[in-house]
């Protein structure tokens, strides 16, 4: 019977320098006006466009690059541990906000003791409920503050969250292939502090790595990420961003399109022998409204990020986005667009029906009226 090959011994490497990076993203509205936002917080200080670069060239360019702003430091509680963050946020012209809060990691923190954090911030245990409220005013606040620069704005309940340890320095490890294949990556990722992983559970987490070099590591899960990166460079995280609020870009359109089939299936409902035609125009008129802003949203998609040089970030884009399911949730919405448009067009056609019965009864009354005309004005 071959024998199963055994776990290697876990390490438990120093971290000397790294930030915890907690995503919040939030969909705002429609379409954002990126020059009119820059126009009103011309005052503020710490409002920059975000540029993706590696090495020499650029790799990835953003088209419509987002607008960033620093929103100051903050204090907060998760569980009972206070966090001093300092915390930015990022505006996208398909009417997201994304805010990240950089939580610096203590010189001298062990691997290891970073994982009962991992399960407060991948919200398996309680804890992040004050860093949700912050993170929900903020956005709020932002919102309002740029309500001159938003298309349609609205403030939709569902949030994206997401976890990236970025680590620049540890000590107790070779170098980054050795972090992969005996420190406790997965642990980390999943915020698993207490039962041990299966060799399985590892392999499976350790399947979406990346590196660029020895020394640097990319793993990437639906939750959260870990990157190594001596350079110190956030070129990865904001490639990993970028796919985070593009997934809660579809989440929302998916929402949206649900409510709007349930809302054109109850109007039927209710209104099967009363509809009017001001409500089959309105319903077709919806339908096609937002089969065009879905379009148009993912022509932006497709456009928004173009590849110049090296294809590495390109590369952890493409991973985030499947990942993430993405496609999935993009195949999900055509299915439900396609539905949309074909109850649409049997609404259209039934309105076309109603009018002409219309019509033949109009013409009938007329032609009554024509042939009895005459024989009252005979009698009168």
């Amino acid at each position: 019977m071959p024998e199963v090959p055994e776990i290697p011994e876990i390490i438990d490497p120093i971290v000397r320098r790294g930030t915890i990076l907690i995503y919040r993203a939030f969909d705002i509205g429609e379409e954002i006006n990126l020059i009119e936002v820059e126009r009103i917080l011309r005052q503020q200080s710490g409002t920059v466009r975000v540029a993706i670069s590696r090495g020499k060239g650029n790799a990835v360019i953003i088209r419509n690059a987002p607008v960033r702003l620093s929103l100051g430091k903050a204090r907060l509680k998760l569980q009972e541990k206070t966090i001093d963050a300092e915390v930015f946020a990022t505006v996208w012209d398909y009417g997201v906000l994304s805010l990240v809060f950089q939580v610096p990691i203590v010189d001298g923190t062990p691997w290891n003791s970073l994982i009962p954090m991992g399960a407060i911030l991948n919200g398996d245990v309680p804890g992040c409920e004050e860093l949700n409220r912050f993170a929900q005013v903020k956005s709020a606040e932002i919102a309002d503050l740029i309500r001159a620069a938003i298309q349609r704005p609205n403030q939709w309940e569902v949030f994206e969250d997401y976890v990236i340890y970025f680590l620049e320095e540890m000590t107790g490890v070779k170098n980054a292939s050795e972090l992969l294949e005996r420190g406790a990556v997965p642990e980390l990722i999943l915020g698993e502090p207490k039962d041990p992983l299966s060799k399985k559970t590892r392999e499976g987490i350790k399947e979406t790595h990346f590196q660029y070099s020895s020394n640097d590591l990319v793993v990437i899960d639906w939750n959260s990420a870990i990157v190594v990166e001596p350079s110190g460079l956030r070129d990865i995280p904001d490639v990993v961003e970028f796919a985070l609020t593009q997934l809660l870009e579809f989440r929302y359109y998916d929402d949206l399109i649900d409510k709007k089939l349930a809302e054109l299936y109850d109007s039927i409902e209710k209104g099967k022998h009363t509809l009017l035609r001001t409500d089959f125009d309105e319903i077709s008129h919806e339908a096609n409204s937002r089969y065009i802003e879905f379009s148009e949203f993912l022509e932006r998609i497709d456009n928004s990020l173009k590849v110049v040089g090296d294809f590495y970030l390109a590369i952890i884009f493409r991973a985030s986005v499947r990942r993430f399911r993405i496609n999935d949730w993009q195949q999900s919405i055509s299915r439900k667009m396609n539905v949309l448009a074909q109850v649409s067009e049997l609404l259209q056609g039934e309105l076309n029906t109603r009018r002409a019965h219309m019509l033949e009864v109009i013409v009938i009354i007329l032609i009554v009226f024509e042939i009895i005309s005459p024989l009252i004005r005979g009698h009168a």
